[in-house]
């Protein structure tokens, strides 16, 4: 059964009372004053689901993982096209083919989550490489035994499409918020949750941008046992992310790219991190086991305002 995951981030309602429901194994909230629009986004975030999971049989993905090959729909092709593109921007530390070591060797969002073996990672290992999967228009094929897992970029896919989904209807002034994965259309503020102390945040994001967006990834969401084994795996080892507590990415839009990427950054060294971040030009906040912060220079429009006790704050 998969497990829900509630927000990594806290927003300020702005625009609306927030609605929520629970899409893609997490809670959604949107803020919108017309309540069919939000309708409107949750029908979205529901169809994503059913396209994208790895958890439902009947989905695409499933369908892809089991025969191998599939003709699939525009919006599942764009998804795994947005995917190898991250994964080449990333050198690989985001890859979608990753599914035989997080569903099969780690099996996490299942009942029998395990700490797997060196010989079980070892096999799994195999299975793993953006090689291992071609697109050729809408056919989509993988090689046998690899598993498409898109839980690291998902959600921001689908904040994306929401975000153009109500901006087509002519919607100034939202919110969409996806666990750690929120888009806002005019002003917004996001609080960072404390990695350290879940009922707390440690940090407060103001935007006063058009169009805002920021995802949030962290080794206290969900890991087994205790967060050594965190979900955060990197594709070359098969290992847990062991450098960063939490990593927040801010830009002016593309929910999709930040997604992946803080899945990336989670599992790359610090200067490797921060060099191909300052290259792509986002925005971000990172925050060390031990407590240290490192935050970028940040884009007009966008400040970050940390809490007075927070641990050593190092601005690049």
């Amino acid at each position: 059964m998969k497990t829900l995951f509630l927000l990594l981030l806290t927003l300020s309602s702005l625009y609306a009372v927030p609605r929520t429901q629970v899409h893609m194994g997490t809670l959604i909230s949107v803020e919108v004053n017309e309540e069919n629009l939000s309708d409107n986004v949750f029908d979205l975030f529901r169809e994503l689901d059913n396209r994208l999971s790895t958890y439902k049989n009947d989905s695409e993905i499933s369908r892809l993982n089991r025969d191998y090959e599939l003709n699939t729909s525009e919006i599942t092709r764009k998804i795994l096209v947005r995917s190898l593109e991250i994964t080449h921007i990333s050198d690989g530390a985001f890859d979608v083919t990753i599914g035989s070591l997080t569903h099969g060797a780690y099996r996490f969002g299942y009942d029998n989550e395990r700490i797997p073996s060196k010989e079980v990672l070892l096999k799994s290992e195999k299975f793993v490489g953006s090689y291992r999967m071609k697109i050729e228009g809408n056919q989509v094929k993988i090689l046998p035994g690899t598993i498409i897992d898109l839980g690291g970029i998902g959600k921001g896919y689908a904040v994306d499409l929401a975000m153009g989904k109500l901006q087509s209807n002519g919607v100034t002034k939202a919110v969409v918020a996806a666990s750690g994965d929120i888009g806002c259309l005019s002003e917004c503020r996001v609080e960072i949750q404390d990695p350290f102390h879940p009922n707390a945040h440690i940090a407060t994001i103001q935007s006063t941008l058009p169009r805002f967006a920021v995802s949030t990834s962290g080794n206290y969401e969900r890991y087994i046992k205790n967060k050594t084994y965190n979900h955060l795996i990197d594709p070359k080892t098969g290992q847990p992310e062991q450098y960063y507590a939490s990593v927040t990415l801010i830009d002016m839009g593309d929910n999709t790219r930040l997604d992946a990427l803080a899945t990336a950054v989670s599992v790359i060294k610090e200067k490797k991190a921060i060099v191909m971040l300052e290259k792509l030009k986002i925005a971000y906040v990172l925050i060390r086991n031990n407590g240290t912060i490192i935050k970028s220079t940040m884009p007009s429009g966008i400040s970050v305002t940390f809490i007075t006790d927070t641990p050593t704050l190092n601005e690049l």
